[in-house]
């Protein structure tokens, strides 16, 4: 798992105020998964659907698109990063993701009806972990899309308008 941050993770402390431990988590960015069988997957947010978004970086075999593979302007973050991410993520490198679960955001206003509103993509691996693959679901950053632990929800304005649409 790496996170691609338009900023250096040397600069993430300094201008969130926050531990430098959180940048894999909540840089500005997307995030790229690579599986075993070579496929890639990318992973950002949408503001004007209200959602997670996905694509394939790399499949069969085949680069599907260049966005992040070749994009010198950007600056990775790898999930296991000892200094710029914690041992949650790390600990979920070489496990196996067995399921997902889609949540959406009950709309707060009638301009929301007729969007997607998946604002969390939550990822479930073989060691019973979760993260959150979210769109605005935090208020430690202003930045749309973040890489979460359940615990970073925001408890106070988003958490109780959450709902779970489906299990794979």
């Amino acid at each position: 798992m790496i996170r691609y941050g338009i900023s250096p993770k040397e600069d993430f402390s300094k201008e969130y105020e926050l531990d430098e431990s959180l940048a894999f988590s909540l840089s500005v960015g997307s995030l790229v998964i690579e599986f075993d069988n070579g496929t890639v997957i990318g992973f950002n947010s949408d503001e004007e659907i209200c959602s997670v978004i996905t694509w394939a970086e790399k499949y069969e075999g085949q680069y599907r698109s260049e966005q992040l593979r070749n994009a010198e302007e950007l600056f990775p973050i790898k999930a296991d990063d000892k200094k710029y991410s914690t041992k949650f993520f790390a600990s979920l490198i070489h496990e196996t993701l067995i399921g997902f679960e889609i949540v959406k955001l009950e709309p707060h206003s009638p301009t929301y009806f007729a969007l997607p509103r998946e604002v969390g993509l939550v990822l479930i691996f073989s060691n019973e972990s979760q993260i959150i693959l979210s769109h605005q679901l935090t208020k430690q950053v202003s930045e749309n899309f973040t890489v979460l632990e359940w615990d970073q929800i925001d408890r106070t304005d988003v958490y109780q308008r959450l709902y779970k649409t489906s299990r794979f």
